[in-house]
């Protein structure tokens, strides 16, 4: 089961003494590791290490806030709570040092810059452009990093001898994973495959809810297993972080062996959903309200102590607030929500502010109350969005896999999971058709599932295609269906068409991890060094031309063909293998006039 026997052929270079993952997510990161050795080869029994320690909380927990200081010339000054700490006193004191501070800075990365909504900086940081962003990301990632090394390092155990694998959400492009791979090479880790491998975070979470113990939401008391191990077993991981929620389905099949294999059934979904825009919601639509623009803008000025410790406060009371059940079936936060307010702050209010929040409070000053009605509305403007996503995952599976022979299982991780608010809501709307399971440490989840995959990386065998993939080529031109002006005469007197597709892997096809796509390509000069390959996808599933509504160019792949050079150019075939089923694109070359085989990179663009 999940064992270490069937390794995944690409990996056999390398054969690693221990196994590492950093799960960096939008609201926090932490990395885990675990010993390559006969006692750990059982999952079931495997013993995983977790950093709980750091700097700048009391709190043990496996992780550190996504939080970066850096000097003026961008140099590290800090992570994770400290630096959060540190940033809100140089804040207070007007920033004298010129520092920058980012928080929530991976939800750029998708963009490719700065974005109005969520990450949050201030001082001499800027996000406007990737590589910015980039740098900020090789930054944080490298002291994650050190950290990790030190400890491992403490174990006995060198650098050269760990094999990396860094969590990213099922919803990223190639061209995401790609700034990905390379910011984590600026930081330090290696840049090959077999030595960093990448985690779709559902996927993680999948082979963690299938070797630990997970709770039925439906007040029974009951635990269970997902049993990924069973054929057929169905299920959607719904991954709720700080910044994203990544919904993706899955079916088991364990093909008549002991070991594991997981199959997408459904194209990823999901959205910014995460609770930190609950976090934005309660600065925006209640301390703003309550204490008005100016004050607001002040606080935010001078007194950053003060609204990091109304955040803290906050971010208590939203993983704590009680749910019942009204008599219509319905959700209810029970009590009003107390937020303490610190002197200074209270001292920053005009007299009119204040004697508003002491009536609210019943009379009781330095107080900020929330109805229930209002806490409500702040879970609602991202559980609503959730359920909906849920929903048209289901209808994803039911599309590609046909009808459910009985309920869907639904697994609920990340951080948010474990919001009463969040599980009452999935529990009204699928509770009565659909199992429920909740990981008894949810936000566990993803890291300690990436370090499985990182031990075993063959416990998936199969993914889904979200694009329909191809090359831009030559095919032979057709009068009445082609273009005149995409007609041209080749040496050999052919006429052919320009711009053709020629389709790899379509959308919605099951792709195989270690089932490569084979492509032939040739110089059409005796002198030719290079071959330059051009990578597209689309949404559609039988597109005609490259440049067609809805195909993009995504990448591009240079084949070193220069050891032939002199040779006909009928002579100088290379076969290109393309594996679209993997955590990522890779792509080797063979050349069957030699029998090498090497691997080749390609250069994604960025799709904005």
């Amino acid at each position: 089961m999940l064992n270490d026997e069937r390794e995944d052929p690409a990996l056999n270079a390398f054969k690693p003494k221990v196994v590492a993952a950093v799960d960096f997510g939008t609201h926090g990161t932490g990395f885990a590791w675990s010993v390559v050795s006969a006692l750990n080869d059982d999952p079931m029994t495997r013993r995983v290490t977790f950093n709980t320690r750091h700097a700048g909380t009391r709190v043990d927990y496996p992780k550190d806030l996504t939080t970066i200081l850096v000097d003026q010339e961008g140099g590290l000054v800090a992570v994770g709570h400290r630096a959060r700490k540190e940033w809100a006193k140089a804040a207070d004191a007007g920033n004298p040092a010129g520092l920058g501070y980012a928080y929530a800075f991976k939800m750029a990365l998708k963009e490719g810059g700065a974005l109005p909504d969520l990450p949050m900086v201030g001082g001499t940081v800027s996000l406007a452009g990737l590589d910015r962003v980039r740098r900020l990301i090789a930054a944080y990632l490298g002291e994650v990093r050190r950290m990790a090394l030190a400890e491992i390092g403490a174990a006995g155990y060198t650098e050269a001898e760990i094999r990396w694998c860094i969590t990213v959400p099922a919803i990223w492009d190639e061209d995401d994973k790609a700034v990905m791979r390379a910011a984590a090479a600026d930081a330090g880790f290696p840049a090959d495959d077999d030595r960093l491998l990448l985690s779709i975070e559902p996927e993680a979470a999948a082979l963690y809810c299938y070797l630990r113990m997970a709770d039925l939401a439906d007040g029974s008391g009951q635990e269970e297993r997902l049993g990924l191990h069973l054929d057929g077993t169905r299920f959607m991981v719904i991954d709720c972080g700080g910044g994203t929620v990544d919904i993706t389905a899955y079916e088991s099949s364990s093909g008549a062996t002991e070991h594991i294999a997981l199959k997408e059934i459904g194209v990823a979904t999901g959205g910014r959903l995460g609770s930190e825009y609950i976090n934005q919601a309660f600065r925006a639509n209640v301390l703003a309200e309550r204490f008005g623009a100016e004050a607001m803008g002040r606080i935010e000025r001078e007194n950053a102590t003060d609204l990091l410790k109304l955040s803290e406060a906050w971010e208590h009371e939203k993983t704590t607030a009680e749910v019942e059940w009204g008599a219509d079936g319905s959700p209810h936060i029970v009590d009003p929500v107390m937020i303490d307010l610190l002197h200074t702050t209270w001292e920053m209010l005009d007299d009119a502010t204040r004697a508003t929040l002491t009536d609210e409070a019943a009379g009781k000053a330095l107080l900020l109350e929330m109805t229930p009605a209002e806490v409500e509305a702040l879970f609602e403007t991202v559980t609503a969005g959730i359920v909906e996503k849920v929903e048209e995952q289901l209808a994803n599976m039911r599309r590609t896999a046909g009808p459910a022979p009985g309920p869907e299982t639904l697994v609920v991780v990340g951080g948010f999971a474990k919001s009463a608010w969040l599980q009452t809501a999935l529990r009204r709307k699928f509770g009565d058709q659909h199992r429920i399971l909740v990981p008894q440490n949810p936000a566990l989840a993803v890291m300690e599932g990436a370090v499985h995959y990182a031990y075993n990386p063959a416990a998936l065998v199969s993914r889904q295609s979200k694009y329909t993939y191809g090359f831009a080529i030559a095919e032979p031109w057709e009068a009445g269906v082609d273009s005149p002006m995409r007609k041209f005469r080749d040496d050999d007197g052919h006429m052919l068409c320009a711009g053709r597709y020629k389709i790899a892997v379509r959308r919605m096809d099951r792709v195989g991890v270690d089932e490569p796509f084979g492509f032939v390509v040739a110089p059409t000069m005796a002198e030719q060094a290079e071959i330059e390959v051009q990578l597209f996808r689309t949404r559609k599933t039988d597109p005609r031309y490259v440049d067609e509504e809805g195909c993009e160019q995504i990448g591009q792949m240079t084949v070193d063909v220069s050891d032939s050079i002199g040779s006909p150019p009928a002579k100088r075939p290379i076969q290109l293998l393309l594996y679209f089923g993997r955590s990522h694109i890779q792509v080797e070359a063979f050349n069957p006039a030699t029998s090498e085989e090497t691997k080749v990179g390609v250069e994604f663009e960025r799709m904005l």
